[in-house]
C-alpha cells in the first residue's frame, strides 16, 4: 500500500535525526496508536482497518515537521509540555494552527487518500454524543486510539477529566463497549512488537516497553485517585448547596409568615385609628366609655409587635442554614408570632 510504504518512508528519514523529542519514544507511541487504531476500526466495522493503521502511524507527524521547522521555538515549548501542558494548545498559542493541521496539509500535498488526511488532521477534535457521520468514523477511531496509549511522547501526560469526558463519547460514537477497549488494551502491546520487527521500527527494548507500560500504568491509578477525591469533594459541595438551597426556601416561607402578620398588625391599626377618627368627629373622644383610649391602647399594642416581628427579621442577617433550614425553627418563629396577635385578637370594649 502506498501510504504505508509513506510511512516506512518517513520513518526512515526521522528515527536517526536528533532533536528534542526521543525519537524511540515519538515512533513507540505512534505504532502503538496504529496498532490500536487497526484494533478499534476492525471491533467496531467503522473503517478500514488498514486506512486506520497508517492514520495510527502518521498522526503526530505534524509534530516532527514543527521541530524541524522551528528547532529554536521547539526547543523552548517542549519542557513546557513535558511539564503536562496540552501541546495542541501550546502550539495554538504560538502558530496558531497545530500538528494535526499541518501534517494533514503536507499529506495533501503528497496525495494521500483523502480519509488518511481527514483522520489525521481531525484526531484532536472535540467531538459531541451522536456525531456517527461517516466521514468522522476514522478521526475518532484515531482519536480513541491516541487516549488509550500506555507509551506516551513525554513522560508528565496524565489524563484529565477533559480526557475522559471525550474518551467516553468517541467510544460511544462508535459503539464499543468497556469489555471492546479491555480487550484491545490487553494485545496492543504484543502486536506493536510485531510490527515493529516486521516494519523494522526501533521503539526500545521489551524491558523498556514493560517499565514504560508500568510507569504509564501508575500514573493512571494515581489520576484516578485524584479524580475520586475531586469527585467527592464535588458530591460534598452538591450536598452543601442543597442545604443552602433548603436554607433559602425556609427564608421565603419565614419571610412571607411575617409579611403576613405585619398586614395584619397595619389593618388593626388602621381599623383603630379610623375608630378614634370617628370619636372624635363625634366629639366623645373623653366620655366615659373611654374608647379613644382603649383603640390607642390597641394601637400601641399593634406597634409593638411589629417592632417586635422587625427584630426577628433582622435577627434573620446572619441566617445560619444549620439551624434554620429545619422546619422545627420555622415552626417555633411562627407560633412566637401567633400568640402576640391572639393577645390583640381579644374582644376589646371600644
Amino acid at each position: 500500500m502506498q501510504a504505508l510504504a509513506l510511512s516506512s518512508s518517513v520513518y526512515d528519514l526521522t528515527h536517526n535525526l536528533k532533536g528534542r523529542i526521543e525519537r524511540s519514544r515519538f515512533w513507540r507511541h505512534s505504532l502503538e496508536t496504529a496498532v490500536a487504531s487497526r484494533l478499534l476500526a476492525t471491533k467496531s466495522g467503522k473503517s478500514n482497518p488498514d486506512e486506520a493503521f497508517v492514520a495510527g502511524l502518521l498522526h503526530d507527524v505534524g509534530i516532527l515537521v514543527l521541530e524541524s521547522s522551528f528547532p529554536e521555538k521547539f526547543e523552548r515549548i517542549w519542557p513546557v509540555v513535558e511539564s503536562g501542558e496540552r501541546l495542541e494548545d501550546v502550539e495554538e498559542n504560538i502558530w496558531g494552527t497545530n500538528h494535526a493541521r499541518v501534517a494533514q496539509f503536507l499529506f495533501e500535498q503528497w496525495h494521500l487518500p483523502e480519509s488518511i488526511c481527514n483522520a489525521v488532521g481531525h484526531h484532536h477534535n472535540q467531538f459531541v454524543s451522536s456525531m456517527k457521520d461517516e466521514e468522522f468514523h476514522l478521526p475518532q477511531i484515531v482519536g480513541l486510539a491516541d487516549l488509550l496509549g500506555q507509551y506516551t511522547m513525554v513522560k508528565a501526560r496524565t489524563m484529565t477529566t477533559a480526557d475522559l469526558e471525550r474518551r467516553e463519547i468517541m467510544q460511544s460514537n462508535l459503539g464499543l463497549s468497556n469489555k471492546d477497549l479491555e480487550a484491545l488494551q490487553a494485545s496492543v502491546t504484543s502486536q506493536m512488537i510485531e510490527e515493529a520487527r516486521f516494519l523494522e521500527m526501533e521503539i526500545g527494548t521489551v524491558e523498556e516497553l514493560l517499565l514504560e507500560a508500568n510507569r504509564r500504568l501508575y500514573e493512571q491509578y494515581v489520576t484516578l485517585e485524584a479524580l475520586l477525591r475531586e469527585n467527592r469533594r464535588m458530591q460534598e459541595e452538591l450536598a452543601q448547596a442543597q442545604v443552602r438551597q433548603a436554607a433559602l426556601d425556609a427564608l421565603k416561607t419565614i419571610t412571607a409568615t411575617f409579611n403576613h402578620y405585619l398586614n395584619n398588625a397595619a389593618g388593626t391599626i388602621l381599623g383603630r385609628a379610623q375608630l378614634v377618627q370617628v370619636d372624635i368627629q363625634r366629639g366623645v373622644i373623653g366620655d366615659s366609655e373611654d374608647s379613644a383610649d382603649q383603640a390607642m391602647k390597641v394601637i400601641v399594642n399593634c406597634v409593638t409587635t411589629i417592632q417586635s416581628v422587625l427584630e426577628e427579621l433582622g435577627r434573620l442577617r446572619s441566617f445560619e442554614t444549620i439551624v434554620y433550614h429545619d422546619d422545627t425553627k420555622i415552626l417555633d418563629i411562627e407560633r412566637k408570632i401567633k400568640r402576640q396577635f391572639e393577645q390583640l385578637e381579644k374582644p376589646t370594649t371600644v
